[in-house]
């Protein structure tokens, strides 16, 4: 029996994906979600958070980035932090950059303290944001966040810092890398904290992952509505019809071998 996180991505990133999160949750479909909380829309996700019971399933979702999507939905993300907000790598006009802003070089290894101090900041505003009822034990990063040298060096001291037992690593896209990949991979592995393989509902089902090859794997969504059919609107890079959440979900199930948990279930 293979564990299955269904874990909603990008809680706050607009209107719409926030009312599709909620009801995900309502309908049983998601067991935990990860909020943004460098968004304009992050006080929408919250009134949908107070409002409902799930808030001990809800979780960090660090941010350091914009991406063109979300700027085309009218949500450009803002740090919390001074010292990042004025760095050329990171920053445009005290705006995150799109994801391909992020610092790659080697010499970039020596802004990880500015992005720990963001790192801080974000989280704090969490713990703020939900009243210290949230999962402040488990936070998402966007995968391959990670695989660079400032991000790499701050994640592994946040996390030991904080003490932070599970963090979304790596995806099943990046177990054949580069070897200069593994080593900043590396670089950001603290050994007490508890990582998973990833990847989306979408990708797992469409490409036949067998199910028994994994004993635990987190699926990530990204729930949103489009002509009045919740879906999930991860990129896939496969050429084929979306189906309905409810409908990828029973797929899941109908495989007959898993069990569906929440991150809190692995701390």
């Amino acid at each position: 029996m293979t564990k299955v996180i269904l874990n909603a991505d990008d809680f706050g990133k607009s209107p719409e994906r926030n009312r599709a999160i909620d009801d995900s949750f309502k309908m049983g479909l998601i067991q935990s979600a990860g909020l943004i909380v460098t968004s304009k829309y992050l006080q929408d996700a919250v009134n949908y958070i107070n409002k409902c019971n799930y808030i001990g399933n809800v979780h960090l979702h660090i941010n350091l980035s914009t991406s063109p999507i979300r700027i085309s939905e009218g949500s450009e993300d803002a740090p919390l932090s001074e010292d990042i907000k004025n760095d050329s790598l990171f920053c445009k006009e005290g705006k995150f950059k799109p994801y391909k802003g992020l610092p790659r070089t080697l010499s970039s290894v020596l802004k990880w303290k500015k992005v720990y101090i963001e790192m801080v900041a974000q989280y704090n505003k969490f713990i703020e944001v939900t009243n210290g009822k949230g999962d402040y034990s488990h936070i998402d990063f966007h995968l391959w966040y990670n695989l660079t040298w400032p991000v790499s060096l701050a994640l592994n001291y946040f996390t030991w810092k904080y003490k932070i037992k599970t963090v979304r690593y790596i995806g099943i896209h990046h177990k054949e890398r580069s070897k200069i990949f593994r080593i900043i991979r590396l670089l950001s592995w603290n050994p007490c904290v508890k990582s998973y393989p990833a990847t989306n509902i979408d990708y797992y089902l469409s490409k036949n992952l067998v199910v028994k090859d994994f004993n635990t794997i987190e699926l990530y969504c990204h729930p949103n509505y489009k002509n009045g059919v919740l879906l999930d609107d991860s990129p896939s890079y496969l050429k084929h019809d979306r189906q309905s959440m409810e409908k990828q979900i029973q797929m899941l199930l109908d495989t007959g071998n898993v069990e569906i948990i929440s991150w809190k279930n692995l701390q």
